[in-house]
């Protein structure tokens, strides 16, 4: 008789209420075993479950993208590495009736390269670790140690808003840092405190934008062209029953 599959993680118990109409903020935080959503919608919880950024999940009610729900979910145990998204995933099929599947498509992205001049990676003496913060002049400053080319590419990603694939074929871990100035329809940024960042002087002189920094930088550029993207699709989603 074949050995079974142990049975998937759930959450032992959950809440799912509508947020406070006119909430402002909001968010995901992560305990041993509890996860605490404020204010969010259907879409964003599927990020975090899958993993994905806010441009690869797709389709699905209008809803899902604009009503707004308070979410706490308790374990019986404390998670172990990602294993909450698993159970979120599961969350939210019982709960949202959420069906979904994946798909692989050529979207508008960069391609990671080596400038011309060859890259300027200063090679890793510290812990893994990625950082955004803002600067007192409200540019953006990416701190990286011990990180390799992919993740810096998929930092990117979150700058840019679109898939960044790291095509430099070089290996290693590197200590990178850049400053550069934001798009104007980016996301606010905290400081290395963890406090909100401080508003951008009106009277800075403004920096160099994501693309100039990287080459003068690091020596590497991004290349416009159609990427691979995984999107997640939702087939289907019910507005959750009241608890």
């Amino acid at each position: 008789m074949p050995a079974q599959s142990p049975p998937s993680p759930e959450f032992e118990a959950a809440s799912i209420k509508p947020s406070t109409p006119g909430s402002i903020g909001g968010g995901l935080s992560l305990s041993p075993a509890r996860l605490r959503f404020v204010n969010v919608s259907l879409k964003f919880c599927v990020q975090i479950a899958w993993n994905v950024k806010d441009f690869q999940v797709s389709a699905g009610p209008g809803w899902t993208d604009t009503d707004r729900y308070d979410i706490e979910a308790v374990a019986a145990n404390p998670f172990h590495g990602d294993e909450y998204r698993q159970m979120l995933k599961a969350l939210l099929a019982d709960r949202f009736g959420l069906a979904t599947h994946r798909e692989t498509k050529d979207k508008p992205g960069y391609a990671l390269v080596a400038g011309r001049s060859g890259p300027k990676l200063p090679p890793s003496t510290d812990d893994p670790d990625i950082m955004f913060s803002r600067t007192p002049s409200g540019d953006t400053a990416l701190n990286a140690t011990g990180a390799s080319l992919n993740q810096l590419a998929d930092a990117l990603s979150s700058v840019l808003a679109a898939t960044v694939v790291n095509q430099t074929g070089i290996e290693g871990r590197f200590d990178v840092s850049l400053q550069f100035t934001p798009d104007p329809a980016g996301q606010p940024l905290a400081t290395k405190s963890g406090a909100p960042a401080p508003p951008p002087d009106p009277n800075a002189e403004p920096g160099s934008s994501v693309f100039d920094a990287l080459q003068n930088k690091l020596g590497l550029k991004l290349e416009a062209r159609k990427v691979p993207v995984e999107v997640i699709v939702i087939d289907r989603a019910d507005r959750p029953s009241a608890n």
